[in-house]
């Protein structure tokens, strides 16, 4: 029973229950932490104590963003603003509005986290919080990055970072020299990339910040797959894991573990692939990491896939999708619709490949997001390749390999580019394409599609040698389904 008399007694309770909510919700224990500050906000409200519950309302934000339970993210940052304008503390108004942009932009409504970030800019300006202004500045380039205007994010994040170096801000120094470099990254300035990430690294490093070590290490190693360095991936990714092991980070050990799965399905290794991705759900899902549960859901999918489970894969890829409805995430059920259509055209299920596509693609329009949308249009030029309808089918497979084409270069992917190529090769039935596609899979070093590259060669170009190095990939990779493909072929 609470004693009204000795607010001392509540404020110190509510003080130990946020400080270990904290520290719970560090290492991944959620529940734990969110039980916890629960307990801490039935104390303020009981006490009357308007800024206690402020308070209260805006660390749970913090849970459950990590739960990935947007909607009571959104009720708490409400309950805070409105908490914070009784009391007139502006600072706490404007870290609310942080947290409502947050959510609007984790769920694709990039216009509407705008509108909240820069509110909350405007207010930090008024009552001069510098650090304030760094951290919603920061914000407005992430909305900015997630919407493909990179010139714009690398504009905001760099106005974020001079006000950390004037005020001597390190740890921001870190966080900003990091979103810069994953923007670099996105622009396929791999070298930049880098430089900014080493930067950020060596803070991370001087400061003692061992969580932003690991966070660094795991970017480079992102960095590393897309220069086809699956090593130099790993190696980075298990530097990362082994401080997440030791720091009792949760999340992030299932985060590394998926890039290992990823690393281990380019190289075709696919029951490795899928015990590195059965372990990062089970991770995910004891900390009740719903938006990387359905990443994993989605990556398990693709190893079934590959292997020609098609039943298994649609189940995984079902299941990720009813996840990212459930959460509202509109980018990641533009890609499980993508992931199912690709699915559907390697079955010869055209209808039911065109509506999944036709609704991923609507909610790009949307939503924004060009890596999604350049695979969209090349699953559409898939789509149309196979079609029967003629010369008309075969003109619109042209376009969209050339949009996918010309985002592949926006993006700077030449895996992107490559992938276009091969289609483009295919309508054309031009060899020299699809020799320069094979010759750069290989490069890339994707055994998975150099044997695409070399099946489709060889049934277009009537070149049974090619269709046997095809098959002989696929057979060391225990590609099932594309085996399976073959044979069908053949017969």
């Amino acid at each position: 029973m609470i004693n009204h008399k000795h607010p001392l007694d509540h404020a110190r309770l509510v003080h130990i229950l946020q400080n270990r909510s904290q520290v719970l919700n560090l290492i991944g224990r959620n529940e734990r932490s969110l039980a916890d500050l629960e307990r801490a906000l039935v104390v303020s409200r009981a006490c009357r104590d308007k800024r206690s519950q402020a308070d209260c309302l805006l660390q749970l934000c913090q849970i459950y963003s990590s739960l990935s339970r947007y909607p009571d993210m959104l009720s708490s940052a409400q309950g805070s603003f409105s908490l914070y304008q009784e009391l007139q503390d502006q600072k706490g108004q404007a870290e609310s509005l942080n947290n409502f942009g947050y959510v609007h932009n984790r769920l694709g409504d990039y216009s509407r986290a705008r509108e909240h970030y820069d509110r909350s800019l405007k207010i930090q300006h008024e009552i001069g919080d510098k650090r304030g202004q760094s951290y919603s500045l920061s914000n407005i380039g992430t909305a900015c990055n997630c919407q493909g205007d990179f010139s714009r994010a690398l504009e905001y994040f760099a106005r974020s970072l001079e006000i950390q170096q004037d005020t001597g801000d390190q740890p921001g120094q870190a966080i900003s020299l990091s979103n810069i470099g994953g923007v670099y990254g996105q622009l396929g300035d791999y070298p930049r990339a880098l430089e900014h990430y080493d930067r950020s690294l060596r803070i991370r490093d001087r400061i003692g910040d061992r969580q932003g070590q690991a966070n660094i290490l795991s970017n480079i190693g992102v960095i590393r797959s897309f220069l086809s360095d699956w090593s130099g991936t790993l190696e980075y990714n298990l530097r990362s894991l082994k401080i997440r092991e030791e720091t009792g980070d949760r999340r992030g050990q299932a985060l590394c573990l998926s890039n290992i799965g990823a690393v281990q399905g380019q190289l075709g290794n696919y029951p490795r692939a899928l015990e590195y991705h059965v372990r990062a759900f089970k991770i995910q899902t004891e900390i009740s990491d719903r938006k990387n549960q359905a990443v994993s859901l989605g990556n398990i999918g693709a190893v079934h896939d590959a292997l020609g489970d098609h039943s298994q894969a649609l189940e995984y890829y079902g299941r990720s999708l009813a996840m990212r409805e459930e959460m509202g995430d509109r980018l990641g059920q533009a890609s499980s619709l993508n992931n199912i259509a690709n699915l559907y055209l390697g079955q010869g299920r055209a209808a039911e490949a065109r509506d999944c596509l036709v609704r991923a693609e609507g909610i790009v329009r949307e939503s924004g997001g060009k890596n999604i949308l350049r695979k969209i249009w090349l699953s559409l030029g898939e789509l149309e390749l196979s079609s029967a309808a003629g010369e008309a089918s075969r003109a619109k497979a042209m376009e969209y390999a050339s949009r996918s084409l010309r985002l592949a270069g926006e993006l700077k992917s030449r895996a992107g580019r490559t992938e276009a190529l091969l289609l483009q090769a295919r309508m054309e039935r031009d060899g020299g394409k699809f020799l320069e596609a094979i010759a750069a899979f290989k490069e890339l070093n994707q055994p998975l599609e150099t044997a695409k590259a070399y099946f489709y060669y060889g049934r277009t170009m009537a070149r049974q040698e090619a269709v046997e190095q095809a098959r002989a990939i696929f057979d060391g990779l225990g590609a099932r389904g594309w085996l399976a493909r073959i044979a069908a072929s053949d017969g």
